[in-house]
């Protein structure tokens, strides 16, 4: 009954707190430091979400940009953030590297957005055979119903037309 009080508690609140944090420290050092450009040092827990004003989210990572290069590495709690700024890095990271930064991390809304994992589509599916499938079949469609050319505008016009005419038609029925 002594560890329910108030005097019995603070020992044990101790452990867990320290424990929580040697935790936290093993699990980020193992994931972190080899395979991540440099950044600001995280805090336990909570990562760099104290170092970052979210006001002025822009001006913090102008400031990060100039402290560590155009690519560094945050912590937002336990998920690690690679930002990249500048036009040269970014074309970099997308056009030479497309395949490496192709794919969308797992989220765990996009699983309800889908009746299942076929069902991502093109913006939510991941980077890899089927999303290639899916666009493939898109852009073909697309081009079948005359994406790109200027036919596909005088069509659309004419049957906006039609449908006016039969809208005037029915108008107070």
């Amino acid at each position: 009954m002594e560890l329910l009080t108030g005097t019995g508690l603070w020992p044990a609140a101790i452990f867990t707190v320290i424990f929580i944090l040697l935790v936290d420290l093993m699990h980020r050092r193992q994931r972190w430091a080899a395979r991540y450009p440099p950044g600001p040092a995280p805090w336990p827990v909570l990562g760099n979400l104290l170092q970052l004003d979210l006001e002025n989210m822009p001006y913090s990572m102008y400031k990060l940009r100039n402290r560590y290069g155009d690519v560094f590495s945050l912590q937002m709690a336990w998920k690690p953030v690679i930002v990249i700024n500048g036009l040269k890095a970014v074309r970099e990271a997308l056009v030479t590297c497309g395949e490496d930064t192709a794919d969308r991390p797992k989220m765990p809304m996009f699983q309800h957005f889908g009746h299942g994992h076929k069902a991502q589509g093109l913006a939510f599916a991941p980077y890899g055979p089927e999303w290639r499938e899916q666009r493939r079949f898109s852009v073909s469609t697309l081009r079948n119903f005359g994406l790109g050319r200027k036919s596909l505008e005088q069509w659309v016009t004419e049957e906006a037309g039609h449908l006016c005419d039969a809208l005037a038609d029915q108008a107070g029925r």
